[in-house]
């Protein structure tokens, strides 16, 4: 894939955050920076075209709001969502893996890929 100059742009401040971000989020961050940054159109049209590609991760945390994260090619990511706070937790491990070689084995079910987010309430929000 070719990346557009929006592209590389929203690559580069999801590398400097390195953490889950709306595309309103990154457009202020890249406006920050310059003036003459793509609009946040041209944000959301390159984030859905990195996320085709497989280089970021669209992550719903409830609010209706999607966040974007960068993924390796091939990689992707959980999350544990906080519903009071919204806070997310990476999970290191797939926790599907298994269960879509049992689906695939039961029902000859091609998986082209699974997202997962786990809602509840944190520790911090769990001890107030």
């Amino acid at each position: 894939m070719r990346l557009t100059k929006g592209c590389k742009k929203v690559l580069e401040v999801l590398e400097q955050v390195q953490e889950l971000s709306s595309a309103q989020d990154i457009h202020g961050l890249m406006r920050n920076e310059d003036d003459k940054a793509p609009g946040l159109t041209t944000v959301y049209r390159s984030l859905e075209s990195l996320v085709s590609a497989g280089l970021v991760q669209a992550v719903a945390l409830g609010d209706g709001e999607r966040r974007y994260e960068l993924v390796k090619p091939g990689e992707h990511h959980h999350h544990l969502v906080c519903d009071k706070c919204r806070s997310s937790v990476h999970l290191d491990q797939c926790l599907i893996e298994e269960l879509e070689e049992g689906i695939k084995n039961k029902y000859g079910f091609q998986i082209k890929g699974h997202i997962l987010e786990i809602f509840g309430t944190c520790k911090v929000c769990t001890a107030k």
